[in-house]
């Protein structure tokens, strides 16, 4: 067995004037990947629904930082080695803090043999990593998107009155039949439906 039975991290992730964001948390499956190689990755994920998007090596110096979205589909990662940070939830636009005094967005870090998944909407850009960061990233098939435009780029850089927009379309994107590593039994599925 390629993965390690463990109970789903969530993490919400509010809407932000420039970031849609969503209503459905990002999910984090720590140290679930047993086989941190490619091949273990491709085992392990669902690739029949989670077709595989890429591989990256990201190195400290080559970090872009551009914060992004996709609205067709949602996204899962492998950790494969290294660690890294990401900011989720945060338009360059958007305010350092909110109108309460809160913190925008939010900070995940992960590690080799974590997967986790984003929800359509939802900002992101990896702002640290250790030298030797690697990760397979998969993107899940609906009938928004294909195995040859898996996925659409959106730099959360719109009006509050298109984010809003692009938030309601980025909220139809259906929720997947499989878990990304534990298939048809997993959480996620279940955890999106609920919220």
């Amino acid at each position: 067995m390629s993965v390690n039975q463990v109970p789903p991290e969530t993490i919400p992730v509010p809407a932000t004037p420039h970031s849609p964001n969503s209503k459905l948390p990002v999910v984090v499956y720590r140290g679930a990947l047993l086989d941190k190689t490619l091949e273990g990755a491709l085992q392990a994920v669902d690739t029949s629904e989670w077709p595989k998007g890429g591989h990256w090596k990201i190195a400290q110096e080559n970090l872009a930082a551009t914060p992004h979205y996709h609205s067709i589909t949602h996204e899962a990662y492998t950790v494969l080695h290294g660690h890294g940070t990401y900011s989720l939830g945060k338009s360059p636009l958007d305010a350092e803090v909110d109108s309460d005094g809160n913190n925008v967005g939010v900070t995940l870090t992960v590690r080799e043999g974590d997967v986790f998944a984003f929800p359509s909407g939802v900002t992101h850009c990896v702002t640290d990593v250790s030298p030797d960061y690697e990760i397979i990233g998969f993107y899940s098939l609906n009938e928004r998107n294909s195995t040859e435009e898996p996925y659409d780029m959106e730099y959360a850089l719109d009006s509050p009155e298109v984010t809003c927009k692009k938030r309601e379309i980025c909220e139809l994107v259906p929720t997947p039949v499989h878990d990304p590593i534990y298939g048809k039994t997993g959480p996620l599925p279940e955890l999106w439906r609920r919220t």
